[in-house]
């Protein structure tokens, strides 16, 4: 029961924070469920939420969608999930692993914290950035937060953003649900967490609207980025 009130309380507070700073949900929910109840069961935890946070922006942001335009991406970040799998074979120790989270985290969070100007990627760095978000995503559903580095220059406008955003995570996390199966790590236990954690993402979904109402998104970003600055540096200790 402990478990269950201290994940619910991790995945409201991670995605109050990213419904106003509009990134780092799961950068924040999952090495923090990971402390309470493993990297294994956290990614089964944070994929159901995960599917059914962006299912629900995907339907209602459907009308900006441009699947075409985001073929070439899925693309990319497709072939960077596959890396991650033979990766995961040659690191597979979850404090390692757990250590390289914190690093990719510490890394991002400066960039975005510190370089202010808009990141001119190319499309060779545009095809690395998504790539590595692939890999990130594989071993830790939070390649969104490498991903937003491409994202946000691509599409300014912000129903677009979310839209392709969203997208882009839902098909990660339906292929995330076939391969956490074929691992054979879903158990009733962390299946019906996740289930249950569904309801405070989308209280604190709807309270973080209120929040930009009077807290500039700008600020709390910096907020944000400093928070994940100190969990990335807990995390590499």
């Amino acid at each position: 029961m402990l478990v269950v009130i201290e994940t619910v309380i991790v995945l409201f507070f991670a995605f109050l924070i990213a419904s106003v700073a509009g990134f780092a949900g799961v950068a924040i929910a999952v090495p923090l469920c990971s402390a309470i109840m493993g990297l294994t069961n956290a990614k089964v935890v944070v994929n159901i939420i995960s599917i059914a946070f962006n299912s629900a922006i995907v339907f209602q942001h459907r009308k900006q969608l441009k699947i075409k335009e985001l073929i070439p991406v899925l693309l990319l970040v497709m072939a960077g999930m596959v890396a991650g799998v033979f990766i995961n074979k040659l690191v597979a120790a979850e404090e390692v692993l757990i250590k390289l989270l914190g690093v990719t985290i510490l890394v991002i969070s400066l960039i975005k914290l510190f370089y202010n100007k808009e990141i001119e990627l190319g499309k060779i760095g545009g095809a690395v950035v998504l790539v590595l978000s692939g890999v990130i995503s594989y071993l830790f559903l939070c390649g969104g937060i490498v991903m937003v580095l491409y994202m946000s220059t691509r599409y300014k406008e912000k129903d677009l953003f979310r839209a392709g955003n969203s997208f882009l995570f839902l098909v990660q996390s339906l292929y995330m649900t076939f391969i956490l199966y074929e691992q054979s790590v879903y158990t009733t236990d962390n299946v019906m967490i996740g289930l249950i954690g569904v309801v405070p993402v989308i209280i604190a979904t709807i309270i973080g609207k209120h929040i930009l109402n009077v807290i500039s998104q700008e600020k709390f970003e910096k907020v944000t980025c400093i928070l994940l600055i100190i969990m990335a540096v807990m995390l590499m200790i």
